[in-house]
């Protein structure tokens, strides 16, 4: 079984992509042009070469701002880990190379069990479940790795990157088509879509140029789901009724940069976002209506690769995000696609 993208992604994705890619650094260039809080040095540099896509500047997080500090690491043993969950009383499980392990939180391997193909996102659905999204399909697993339900395709267009649940209901992120899938938790029979632009729904439309497409059920019973190509979080209604968004375009540490951020966010439990940026690789802190409260993480401190960061802030198809879930104490943590590894980031005031 194949695990490649599906075909209508890599022609529609990815020219979209370029072109919102383009826009985007062209429309950074604008903003930055007018934006009365340039620094002086990135002026002089533009002045030099007004077109230059400099993110030096922001490369380095000021210590004032940062409310987390390193707590650790541990080694996936994975060649191309994709994405991790806390899985609460277990672990932390972690998706890659077809298969599922599960580490404790020191990072002792206590489970591993394949997969058929590439999981693109997880879901710890209860105690004893664990929802794992493989391209266009969704299969449950147990706490020890036996498959409880594995449900039909979701269409050969569909490519799964998200999942939520609330009651008898799945919530499930389309990067392939652009679009949020409600499915019933029980036989995984479509009940609706959102995510087009609909006037009626008062639906801005999902604008997702590459497959990072995330969502998540917050405190209040409402979705929260990132519109990747607008730089920006939405609220819907579990009916798919869009109700509100934050978020800015920029390169400044309290907004989104690049073609399509944040690829991954995670809620604490008063309905806070740690949120996950690629390119100019960032894990920031924000309230539930979108204030920055400050960083977990900044570039200084998650790569090394700078010229990476910089192609990554204006290239969709280039970088990685690092995913983000938060355990009861608090802890961040966060998978680097780049070391392999797990990597915890501890609050510096755990009030």
């Amino acid at each position: 079984m194949s695990n490649s993208t599906p075909s209508g992604w890599k022609r529609r994705g990815f020219i979209g992509s370029a072109l919102v890619a383009s826009g985007a650094a062209l429309g950074w260039v604008v903003r930055r042009f007018q934006a009365p809080e340039s620094a002086p040095a990135a002026a002089a540099r533009k002045r030099d070469n007004p077109f230059a896509y400099d993110v030096s500047e922001f490369e380095t997080t000021d210590p004032a701002l940062l409310r987390y500090e390193p707590a650790g690491e541990f080694a996936t043993g994975m060649a191309q880990p994709k994405r991790l969950a806390i899985w609460p009383g277990r672990g932390v499980i972690v998706a890659g190379d077809r298969s599922l392990k599960l580490f404790d939180d020191a990072g002792t391997l206590r489970n591993e069990w394949p997969l058929e193909q590439s999981a693109h996102c997880l879901h710890v659905a209860g105690p004893d479940e664990l929802m794992v999204g493989l391209g266009n399909r969704i299969e449950c697993f147990d706490s020890i790795g036996r498959m409880r339900t594995a449900f039909r395709s979701l269409g050969s267009k569909t490519y799964l990157t998200s999942l939520a649940v609330q009651g008898d209901r799945i919530f499930a992120a389309d990067a392939g088509n652009r679009e949020v899938i409600i499915a019933d938790r029980q036989t995984g029979e479509v009940r609706q879509r959102f995510g087009k632009k609909d006037a009626g729904l008062g639906n801005p439309g999902f604008n997702v140029p590459s497959p990072y497409f995330a969502l998540a059920l917050a405190p209040d019973q409402r979705l929260r789901i990132v519109n990747p190509g607008l730089l920006r979080v939405e609220t819907y209604t579990l009916d798919g009724r869009f109700v509100s968004a934050w978020g800015k375009p920029g390169m400044q540490i309290n907004h989104f940069c690049g073609c399509c951020n944040p690829v991954y966010f995670a809620l604490t439990r008063a309905g806070d976002f740690v949120t996950s940026e690629k390119g100019l690789a960032r894990i920031n802190l924000y309230t539930a209506d979108g204030a920055f409260k400050g960083a977990v993480a900044g570039p200084e401190t998650l790569v090394t690769d700078k010229e990476l960061a910089k192609q990554a802030c204006h290239d969709c198809s280039v970088g990685a995000g690092f995913d983000v879930a938060i355990a009861d104490n608090g802890d961040v943590f966060a998978l680097d696609p780049y070391r392999h590894n797990v990597r915890r980031f501890r609050p510096k005031d755990p009030s």
